[in-house]
């Protein structure tokens, strides 16, 4: 796994129950998760959230339940390139961030492509992309 977080398991099981949709969902549940309601943000919890963040999107692609991807191409390279991408690009505030908005600006390296083993029509794995 990758990177420091604080997220306890407890808080990430929870998470897994909701998974899908576009990544703009995993930074809020995250949000969530660090008590951050609404447009009331922590901006000294944003590194924290970030570090969460990227640590989730690192575990998902391990464990084979997420696949990032960028105008319909998914991203090539090792878990830990693909989440460095992240890393690099992302922003650095609550501000740059725009409520989520980055997550579907031309600054973010990729989507979300959540993986459904084995539930396509005849047995495949089955993406759903955002």
């Amino acid at each position: 796994m990758i990177g420091d977080y604080m997220l306890t398991q407890q808080q990430i099981d929870h998470i897994y129950e909701m998974l899908g949709g576009p990544l703009c969902f995993l930074w809020g549940y995250i949000e969530d998760a660090h008590g951050i309601i609404g447009t009331k943000k922590d901006p000294d919890s944003f590194e924290e959230r970030k570090n969460d963040f990227l640590f989730l999107v690192g575990k998902l692609l391990d464990e084979g339940e997420l696949k990032l991807a960028k105008k319909g191409k998914f991203m090539t390279g090792t878990t830990e390139e693909q989440v460095e991408m992240f890393r690099k690009s992302f922003p650095t505030s609550d501000e740059e961030m725009e409520f989520g908005v980055w997550f579907f600006a031309d600054e973010c390296p990729a989507g979300a492509v959540w993986v459904f083993k084995g539930e396509g029509e005849n047995g495949e794995d089955y993406y759903e992309w955002t």
